[in-house]
C-alpha cells in the first residue's frame, strides 16, 4: 500500500489539564546541570492562554493556507508586542507526542531569527525530554518551561542559554513573531499531540506576572492570520508572460530566496552565487529544493529518488531513535498563492526494491491507473488552481503550472547528502547524488504502459 499499515493506537497517556495557578515560575536553568525548574507535580502553573496562538495553519483551514505549510505539520503563529522593557514571557507546555516540535522567531521580512528545537529543550525537574534519542516517547512526565525574551539572537558561536529564544525586536512595543510547529502528531492524537499549546505567562521588570487571557490583553496579541509576503503582481505577470520557469526535463533547485529564482528559473540566468536566504516563515530546521513544473510538456510527471534514513513515530513507537534525517516531505504547491495542494512524507511514502521511491503527480482526472500503492508508486494531486495567481484581485491562474518543495529536517552530522550541504547555486547533483530527486514527463498512456512496479522502466540513471 502506498500508505504503511498503520492500527490506531492511543499513546499510554494524556495531557493532564489540570487548571493551577500557582504563580510565577522564578528558578531557570543554566543547561549545565541538568534541569533547574521545579513544577508541582503534573500541574501547570499558567491557566490555558489559547488568546497567544493563531491557526492552526493547515489546508484545511480557510485562510491559512499560505507561506507553502507542510501537510504532514501544524503551525500556530503567535504576534504581540512587550509592554515594556524588560518585560519578558515564559511558555510553559508539555512535549508533543510527536515526531518534532520547535519554536521559530522572526525578523520583520519573516526570515528565521532563532530557533529552539525540541531536542535541545531542557525539560522540568522530574520530567523527561520525549525527543532525546533513547527516552521513551510515552513517558507520562514531559513538561518544559522556554523564556522568550527581547532582542537579537547570540551570533554564530556566541554562548546560547538554555530554553531561550530571541525575538528579534529592538525596542518595547515592536511587535514580535513566533511560529510553534508540531509534525506528524501520533496516529489518535489531536493536532497538538495531546498536550494542547503552551501556556504564556508575561512576566513585567517590577517582578510581577501575568498570566492567561489577562497576558493576553497585556501583550496586544493579534488575532488574525500572520501578513504573508508576495512577488509584486506586476513583476510576477512580466516574468509570466515573458519566461517558462519549467524545464524538460524537471530540475530541482536549492532554494536561495526569491530574487535568485526569479533571476535563475524565469530569466534563465543561475550564474551568481548568492547567500542563502529563505523567508516565508520557513523553518530554521529545514532546507529545501524546489521544481517548477508545466503540464503543457505533459499530462504527468515522474519522479524518483532516495529517501534517507528516518524515525518512525506515526504509530507512538516507544523509543526516539535519530536517523539521517528528521523529517523528509514531497509537497504539491501553488507558486504565487503560496498554498500546499498535498505532500507525502517519508511513512507515507513506499519504497521500492531498487531502494529509490516512485512518486507521480497529475490532475486527478489524468491519475494513471497504475499510479498506487499497490504498484509501488506514491501519487500528488496537482494544484487546485495552477500557480494560484488569482489569489490576486483581477489576475488569473496559469492552471498547467505548478511548484514542487521537497524538505530535509535536522540532517545528522555525518548524512554528507543533505540539502543544508549545498551551498553554491548547481551543486545539488554534487552534493546530493542519489537522495537528489530525478523527474520525467509522460503521457498518462506511457506511464499506465508500464505496467504495475513501472520502476523497473525507470531506472534513477537514466531518468
Amino acid at each position: 500500500m502506498l500508505h504503511k499499515k498503520m492500527k490506531r493506537t492511543l499513546p499510554v497517556w494524556q495531557a493532564v489539564i489540570a487548571v493551577a495557578v500557582a504563580g510565577a515560575i522564578t528558578a531557570c536553568s543554566d543547561g549545565s546541570d541538568g534541569p533547574g525548574i521545579q513544577l508541582p507535580d503534573n500541574d501547570f502553573s499558567a491557566p490555558p492562554s489559547d488568546c497567544l496562538w493563531v491557526g492552526p495553519y493547515v489546508k484545511e483551514n480557510t485562510g491559512f493556507n499560505f507561506a507553502y505549510p507542510d501537510s504532514g505539520a501544524i503551525y500556530w503563529s503567535a504576534a504581540y508586542r512587550l509592554p515594556e522593557a524588560g518585560a519578558y514571557i515564559t511558555l510553559e507546555a508539555d512535549f508533543p507526542f510527536s515526531r518534532y516540535m520547535s519554536y521559530n522567531s522572526y525578523r520583520e521580512d519573516t526570515s528565521p531569527a532563532q530557533s529552539l528545537t525540541d531536542r535541545n529543550i531542557v525539560p522540568a525537574a522530574g520530567s523527561i525530554n520525549p525527543f532525546v534519542e533513547g527516552n521513551s516517547r510515552s513517558d507520562p512526565y514531559r513538561r518544559y518551561v522556554v523564556s522568550i525574551l527581547s532582542g537579537q539572537p547570540p551570533a554564530a558561536g556566541e554562548p546560547v542559554e538554555s530554553n531561550t529564544l530571541y525575538d528579534a525586536t529592538a525596542v518595547a512595543g515592536e511587535q514580535a513573531v513566533l511560529i510553534y510547529r508540531n509534525y506528524v502528531p501520533n496516529m489518535g492524537t489531536d493536532q497538538t499531540g495531546d498536550v494542547g499549546l503552551p501556556r504564556v505567562t508575561l512576566h513585567l521588570p517590577d517582578g510581577s506576572t501575568v498570566q492567561g487571557e489577562e497576558a493576553c490583553a497585556a501583550l496586544s496579541v493579534g488575532t488574525e492570520p500572520l501578513s504573508i509576503p508576495l512577488v509584486p503582481a506586476d513583476i510576477y505577470q512580466f516574468h509570466r508572460d515573458n519566461f517558462e520557469p519549467a524545464r524538460n526535463p524537471p530540475v530541482f533547485r536549492a532554494t536561495y530566496g526569491i530574487p535568485f529564482l526569479l533571476q535563475c528559473d524565469y530569466r534563465g540566468d543561475c550564474t551568481d552565487n548568492p547567500e542563502r536566504n529563505t523567508r516565508f516563515y520557513a523553518n530554521a530546521d529545514n532546507q529545501y529544493l524546489y521544481s517548477f513544473l508545466n503540464r503543457e510538456i505533459a499530462e504527468v510527471t515522474v519522479i524518483r529518488a532516495r529517501i534517507p534514513e528516518i524515525p518512525e513515530t506515526l504509530e507512538g513507537q516507544e523509543f526516539f531513535s535519530e536517523g539521517e534525517l528528521r523529517y523528509w516531505s514531497l509537497c504539491q504547491n501553488e507558486f504565487y498563492s503560496q498554498a500546499v495542494k498535498e505532500c507525502l512524507y517519508d511513512e507515507q511514502v513506499t519504497i521500492n526494491p531498487d531502494g529509490f521511491f516512485t512518486i507521480v503527480t497529475s490532475k486527478p482526472e489524468d491519475r494513471p491507473d497504475n499510479a498506487n500503492g499497490e504498484c509501488g508508486v506514491g501519487y500528488l494531486p496537482w494544484t487546485d488552481k495552477g500557480d494560484g495567481f488569482s489569489f490576486i484581485e483581477g489576475r488569473s491562474d496559469d492552471p498547467n503550472s505548478a511548484f514542487l518543495i521537497l524538505r530535509n529536517m535536522l540532517p545528522a552530522d555525518d548524512f554528507e547528502e543533505a540539502i543544508q550541504n549545498t551551498s553554491v547555486a548547481g551543486d545539488e547533483a554534487e552534493v546530493m547524488g542519489e537522495y537528489l530527486p530525478r523527474a520525467s514527463y509522460m503521457s498518462r498512456a506511457e506511464f499506465e504502459g508500464l505496467g504495475c512496479d513501472p520502476y523497473l522502466a525507470l531506472p534513477y540513471d537514466a531518468m
